[in-house]
């Protein structure tokens, strides 16, 4: 019975992914082996010899240090499977006319693109009292974006199914291969080679997302996005979306990674474009403000003690924490109360549901709010 399949990702049994997709790479991050693509699979029933022989496996990864694709032979119990998200591509007839219409002038990837962008390698230093930790990308084999220029037929083909004296080798090939090109940063030009259909992947990008989000840029609107907030002992409706700003799209090889900054958890994050349900708002986060703290266009003076606190109002705050940390934070149900401290003094407090803590009651010293605005009601609107 023959284990893997085309299109199946294997390494060494040394790489660090056998563990987890998840693992750092640390120590010489040079010395990880590639992810490599089953290509073909040649299945030796019977030798001459009539002995066993185990199954070996045609493997192809890309060489980033001459910039082109290379092809090794193992037999099955030299290598490991590497877990891969995606599933095996779905069957494709094998014949030209589809091939054509499906890959010819579009853009594809090695199977493998997905997992070797995701890896990343570590460095550490260690002081008197702590260990700091470094990680960045490992890029090394990530295979480039191709163009498809043409379909050709697999000369190999013929070879399949040949019959040997006192044994028969089954090969499985493709009939039809896809002629790839890309660009050779070595050679500072443009190299080509012949492609299994059945290891490399489409790209395929969301340009009519894409664009909705570079209006959203350019206009600075509020995009939703889900994220289910249930508020701490409150009787109010859990909320359904949280409200984000879109700051740059960037390419990442084959894929769309969007940076935005999430206005509920104050954090500035990264997903790939296909991973985020966003939802255009066409409003700014300006046209939600009611009322500010401080209001520097009066000639009065600006006292945060005189501040009313409306319990079913929605308000971001600038907030210096007891570490004396600088925070950005939405709260509501907002309650002012008086607590006598430790000394024996009085000190005035905001105790409110926090969204940057996920809802959870939170308690803010009154005198280190150095900021208020208060948000029309349209703010809930947009979070349920």
């Amino acid at each position: 019975m023959i284990k893997y399949q085309i299109g199946n990702l294997v390494s060494l049994k040394n790489h660090p992914f056998i563990l987890s997709s998840e693992t750092k790479i640390g120590a010489n991050a040079f010395m990880t082996p590639p992810i490599m693509v089953i290509t073909e699979i040649l299945d030796n029933d019977k030798s001459k010899l009539n002995e066993n022989l185990p199954i070996q496996v045609l493997c192809t990864f890309y060489n980033s240090r001459n910039s082109c694709y290379e092809k090794h032979w193992f037999k099955i119990d030299e290598i490991a499977e590497i877990d891969q998200d995606k599933a095996l591509q779905e069957n494709i007839a094998e014949d030209y006319s589809s091939l054509i219409t499906i890959f010819k002038n579009n853009i594809v990837v090695l199977s493998s693109a997905d997992v070797e962008l995701g890896k990343k390698k570590i460095s550490w230093t260690q002081d008197v009292e702590n260990e700091k930790f470094k990680t960045e990308s490992y890029l090394d084999f990530l295979p480039p974006v191709m163009t498809v220029i043409d379909v050709v037929e697999n000369k190999k083909h013929l070879k399949k199914n040949k019959k040997l004296t006192g044994g028969e080798d089954k090969e499985f090939l493709d009939k039809y291969l896809l002629k790839c090109r890309w660009f050779n940063p070595t050679k500072q030009t443009f190299s080509e080679d012949l492609i299994s259909y059945k290891i490399v992947e489409k790209v395929v990008i969301d340009f009519k997302k894409i664009e909705i989000i570079k209006n959203g840029i350019e206009n600075e609107n509020l995009f939703k996005t889900p994220k289910q907030v249930q508020l701490e002992a409150s009787k109010k409706t859990t909320f359904s979306f949280s409200v984000v700003e879109i700051k740059d799209i960037i390419l990442l090889n084959h894929r769309v990674k969007i940076l935005y900054k999430d206005l509920l958890l104050n954090k500035t994050e990264s997903c790939f474009l296909e991973e985020i349900d966003l939802v255009n708002s066409n409003l700014k986060f300006e046209d939600f403000i009611e009322e500010k703290y401080p209001d520097y266009s009066s000639r009065s003076y600006n006292n945060v003690n005189n501040l009313h606190w409306n319990i079913n109002n929605f308000y971001k705050i600038s907030y210096i924490d007891k570490k004396g940390r600088f925070t950005t934070r939405i709260i509501t149900n907002c309650e002012k109360t008086e607590f006598e401290t430790e000394d024996g003094e009085k000190e005035v407090f905001i105790i409110a549901n926090c969204l940057l803590r996920n809802g959870h009651i939170r308690h803010f010293k009154l005198k280190n709010i150095g900021e208020r605005l208060t948000l029309k009601k349209g703010f809930e609107q947009l979070i349920k």
